[in-house]
This record gives structure tokens, C-alpha cells and sequence, in this order.
């Protein structure tokens, strides 16, 4: 066992190392900068995800697309510089655990949908209840 004085702890210390109270905003400060390089995109902007999602609320139509899970073998692939390899072997596991991966997404599915089907539901109920509210204060004007 090695036994440490009491004033190890800031004998090895670098000052350049970040403590954990100052990493969020340097951080950001290094984000952009690279978005000043023009070395990340910029984010300020919405894109067709952010519109849906955060202009309001999404179409039913979309949410319904989104609910339903299913893997896509040809968005398997690696990154990397000679990944090949790692492709065919990403698309080997896929291949070996079909039969588990599909009872999966079909589970996954009838969740989604059965929840997307109940927040329709709700979101009628609150409809119909708000324009009776509505009427019910138009009459006692």
C-alpha cells in the first residue's frame, strides 16, 4: 500500500486541468469558437425536427411514424476509416438477433402507439372540455 502525505493532493495537479464547476462554460466558450472557425454548424437556427417538436406541438401524422420503432440494416455502418469490417459485423449481430430484436420492436410499437392513441384521446377530452367551459362563459356575459 502506498501511503501519500498530507499534501498530496494538489502536488500533481496541472493548471490547465478544468474543475468540475467551470467545465459546463468552458465548454460552451470551446463550442463557439469552433463554431467561429466554422468548424461546427451553427445551431442557432431551427431545423425541420425543431419546428415539430418545439414550434407548437407535432403532427399526428408524425407522431405516429415516430412511434413506430423498426432497424433499418442499411443505417448500420461505421464511421471510422477501414470499417467495413466493423459494418458487416454490426450487420452480423443484427442478423443473429433478429428473432429477439423484432418481439422487442413489436413490443416498443403497441406501447407507442396504444400511448399515442390515449394522448389523442386525452387531447379531444380537453378540446370538448374547453369549448364547454367556452360556452358556458359566453351565456353568463
Amino acid at each position: 500500500m502506498v501511503r501519500r502525505g498530507a499534501g498530496w493532493r494538489g502536488a500533481g495537479r496541472e493548471e490547465g486541468v478544468t474543475q468540475p464547476e467551470d467545465a459546463q462554460e468552458q465548454a460552451r466558450r470551446s463550442a463557439e469558437l469552433k463554431r467561429a472557425e466554422g468548424r461546427y454548424a451553427d445551431t442557432s437556427g431551427s431545423d425541420p425536427l425543431d419546428d415539430s417538436i418545439l414550434g407548437g406541438k407535432a403532427p399526428a401524422e408524425l407522431l405516429s411514424e415516430w412511434a413506430v420503432i423498426e432497424i433499418e440494416p442499411d443505417l448500420l455502418y461505421s464511421t471510422r476509416r477501414g470499417g467495413a469490417p466493423i459494418t458487416a459485423l454490426k450487420r452480423l449481430l443484427l442478423r443473429l438477433m433478429r428473432q429477439h430484436l423484432v418481439e422487442l420492436e413489436a413490443r416498443q410499437t403497441r406501447f407507442n402507439l396504444g400511448l399515442l392513441a390515449a394522448f389523442e384521446q386525452l387531447e379531444r377530452r380537453v378540446e370538448t372540455l374547453e369549448g364547454a367551459a367556452e360556452a358556458r362563459a359566453g351565456r353568463d356575459e
